[in-house]
């Protein structure tokens, strides 16, 4: 008997790290003295609607359902914004070679859904695993320069007003989510 859970034991820990090494496989660090930025949307509530993602007025990705963008930038402090059917806002301090995740998921409202970003709290393990296994099911969405030109100039408008409601949640201050140089993803 002793045996037997000593086996089960041993495939567990093989199972995990196995999972934990997947996962890790598809979180790529950045080019030198670049960060990396990993928008993730772990639930599937809300599935159609489609997330758009920007840093200050520039879009860089969008998608729908679970999935996640790979975004390296510049390190230093910036503003991102989603936009679906309202915006939510992201002050960040990146620091370079550093890795960053932040949740983007569906919440649902009265009268509509939105977007909300949730920062990863890496000590939370029911929040880690649905990370991790859309880490491992799920390839980043990838979009070539000539679509994201293409984007851009389709979301003038967009971009235009959503500065304003961001410049707005930015003075208010409520509610704003944070990344700081010590939230890093360490690998």
């Amino acid at each position: 008997m002793r045996s037997i859970k000593t086996v089960l034991f041993v495939l567990t820990l093989v199972l995990i790290c196995s999972t934990n090494l997947k996962a890790q496989n598809n979180i790529s660090p950045p080019s030198e003295g670049n960060t990396v930025i990993y928008f993730l949307r772990t639930t599937s509530l809300g599935g159609l609607m489609n997330f758009r993602f920007f840093e200050e007025g520039n879009f860089i990705g969008k998608f729908n359902g679970r999935n996640y963008i790979r975004y390296e930038c510049d390190p230093g402090e910036s503003v991102f914004w989603v936009k679906a059917e309202n915006i939510d806002v992201l002050k960040t301090n990146l620091e370079a070679n550093k890795i960053y995740l932040v949740e983007a998921n569906a919440v649902m409202g009265a009268m509509s859904a939105g977007v909300k970003f949730k920062l990863v709290d890496f000590e939370n393990e029911k929040q880690m695993k649905r990370i991790n296994k859309l880490l491992d099911t799920k390839e980043a969405v990838e979009l070539t320069d000539d679509e994201i030109k293409v984007e851009q100039e389709k979301s003038k408008l967009v971009v235009q007003r959503g500065m304003k409601t961001v410049s707005k949640k930015l003075k208010k201050g409520k509610r704003l989510k944070v990344i700081t140089p010590e939230m890093d993803y360490k690998q």
